[in-house]
């Protein structure tokens, strides 16, 4: 590739104008560059960090995107960058054109802690996975790069900033260089290439010579440090669901509580016996009462044995009904361990404490999902164990969401969600809708390394992970990047699919609005979360395979006079939450909102299609 090759539009990102050649910038980093995530941890870091004067040494230059955020920040005396993928020299020469850049002196090789000339490079499809190691993922190509002796850039250049991201090439890298006149790093972890023993060894180095790892905000695999009495204002790089090894921390106004990743080392392989298979599911729930009976006998009835649901700041009777089932038997109800250290991280403290339960040890599989989710296996009768029968033995296998839209149902009434709202999203649609979220089916075993709300974390060092999709189809997507929480989902619904019933009826809508996010205390749900999701165009992925024994367990639930006097309950104070919300401004704006600007438009639109003969 070469400059002068044309493109036919620039992406802005994080302030920075990007050439759009779509064979460089894939799917994949297009939607976060476009939504200014691309990178946007270290950009925001980089110029919180840069003074007048300072000179940065970027390793690992990608697009050019860091290179072009330092050379235009006021006063920063020279930026040095070094990319080893000769194939992207031309796209940074073309990003720092765009942005009016010259004064970067770009440099084509490998950065290696020694005095060799030359040294191997791996190029593969996706640029930012080229890298220096063969083994990771497969490679198209093999190149002998010159090298860049990481002792004389050092003392050639004298940054006083380091940026790295080399894909895990920084291993070993800085173990003999003298960083003393380094005031600050910006350095992109690579614990799948490497492991996690190594990104501890690696900041200790760092901090050995005096450079202090500045605990982020978020857990992220990209880590800052400074020179105390040195640095800027703290940044706080995120790169969301990439967690530091064995803890992360949630902050809680002036003070950061621990989460720490239980070790999962003493996890083996069970046999794959899928009649005898034994499930574990947790949840999180606030205020969702008069769902729950529906969702625990759905997922009892297709072969979930065990349930945990961890709860906080319940108002309309959710506890109560839970501690009934735990009295029967159901499943166990404990209150969130955040509450204990006051911590709004109410899903990644749960999520921690998932190990230490005995039902975790006895499982087979687990899965996190919540109330609002339902299993729908597609074949058989809508067991699980036939599932397994089906797709032969995985590590994991993430389903696919379909959302239920709210079927333009205005009044919350007493019911079943699966009679009330049968229809939902297209089970196939087009490319620029088909990305949706995922929940997955974890077999517990010695590949798994930490358990995740949406997929789970997978050792590298444990042998070949078989993942796949709700068709069975194998898929890499997950394992091969960590910040992946959904995919691309058309053909993925054979074999099973997870439908969603995010909305409910309008009026139910305005108390998940009023309750907010049981995964992040005070977040209120959004009109985009109801643009994406309020859709119905169809009804074929139905539930019929598996009512039969699902009105038999809820029937069973609903004897006990107790249990059933308390869902009756749970309702009442549902709709009695509905009449204190309706008058009020913000939600009475919304629920306008949605009659107006969504609803009406499709029943204008439902009224000029021509009708089917004979009615």
């Amino acid at each position: 590739m070469s400059a002068s090759q044309k493109y036919s539009e620039v992406i802005e990102t994080n302030g920075v104008k990007v050439p759009f050649f779509p064979h460089v910038i894939t799917p994949k980093i297009e939607r976060p560059m476009r939504n200014n995530r691309y990178e946007g941890g270290e950009c925001a870091a980089l110029r919180d960090i840069l003074q007048p004067g300072d000179r940065v040494l970027e390793l690992g230059a990608g697009i050019g995107l860091i290179s072009t955020v330092a050379a235009m920040a006021n006063g920063v005396a020279s930026v040095t960058a070094v990319e080893a993928n000769p194939e992207l020299i031309p796209v940074i020469e073309e990003t720092h054109r765009l942005n009016e850049v010259t004064t970067v002196d770009l440099r084509n090789g490998v950065v290696c802690p020694n005095a060799q000339k030359k040294a191997p490079f791996y190029l593969r499809a996706d640029f930012w996975a080229s890298s220096m190691e063969p083994d990771s993922r497969p490679f198209k190509k093999k190149k002998h790069l010159p090298c860049f002796n990481i002792h004389a850039l050092v003392e050639e250049t004298k940054p006083t900033v380091i940026v790295c991201d080399i894909e895990g090439g920084e291993a070993g890298l800085f173990d003999e260089v003298d960083l003393t006149g380094v005031r600050a790093m910006i350095l992109e972890m690579h614990p799948k290439v490497y492991g996690e023993k190594t990104v501890n060894e690696i900041t200790n180095l760092i901090e050995g010579q005096g450079l202090k790892f500045q605990v982020p905000d978020k857990p992220s695999t990209v880590r800052y440090f400074e020179r105390p009495g040195q640095g800027g204002q703290k940044p706080a790089p995120v790169k969301a669901e990439a967690p530091r090894p064995e803890q992360s921390t949630e902050e809680v106004g002036s003070r950061a509580a621990l989460i720490i990743n239980p070790d999962l080392s003493w996890m083996t392989d069970k046999p794959w016996e899928p009649k005898k298979a034994r499930f574990l599911v947790t949840t999180c729930m606030k205020d969702e009462g008069p769902f729950i009976l529906e969702w625990l006998a759905w997922h009892k009835s297709i072969g979930i044995q065990d349930f945990v649901v961890f709860t906080n700041d319940c108002t309309d009777g959710t506890d109560l009904l839970l501690d009934r089932l735990e009295e029967m038997g159901e499943l166990r109800h404990m209150p969130n361990p955040a509450k204990i250290f006051e911590n709004p991280a109410f899903q990644p403290f749960a999520l921690a404490y998932t190990p230490h339960l005995s039902e975790f040890k006895k499982a087979d599989f687990y899965i996190s999902m919540d109330v609002d989710e339902f299993i729908n296996v597609r074949v058989g009768k809508g067991k699980l164990h036939e599932l397994l029968e089906k797709t032969g033995p995985f590590d994991a296998l993430s389903m696919s969401e379909l959302n239920h839209g709210s079927n333009m149902r205005e009044e919350f009434e007493p019911g079943l969600m699966i009679d009330q709202f049968p229809r939902h999203q297209r089970e196939a649609p087009g490319k620029f809708r088909s990305r949706r979220g995922v929940k997955t089916i974890v077999r517990l075993g010695d590949k798994l390394k930490y358990v995740r709300n949406h997929r789970p974390d997978m050792r590298i060092d444990a042998g070949e992970v078989t993942w796949i999709d709700g068709s069975a189809r194998p898929t890499e997507h997950f394992h091969n990047d960590a910040t992946e929480n959904g995919m691309d989902i058309r053909g993925s619904y054979d074999l099973v699919a997870l439908n969603h019933f995010s909305l409910r009826s309008l009026n139910s809508y305005l108390v998940k609005m009023f309750r907010g996010d049981v995964v992040v205390k005070g977040k209120m749900v959004s009109q985009r979360y109801w643009r994406q999701r309020d859709r119905h165009g169809e009804d074929h992925i139905n539930f019929d395979r598996q009512k039969p024994d699902f009105k038999k367990k809820y029937n069973a639930l609903m004897k006990d006079a107790k249990l059933k006097k308390l869902h009756e309950e749970c309702c009442r104070a549902h709709q009695a939450r509905i009449d204190e919300l309706v008058n009020q401004k913000v939600f009475k704006e919304r629920r306008d909102w949605v009659r107006d600007s969504i609803w009406a438009p499709q029943l204008a639109e439902a009224a000029k299609a021509p009708k089917k003969k004979g009615g």
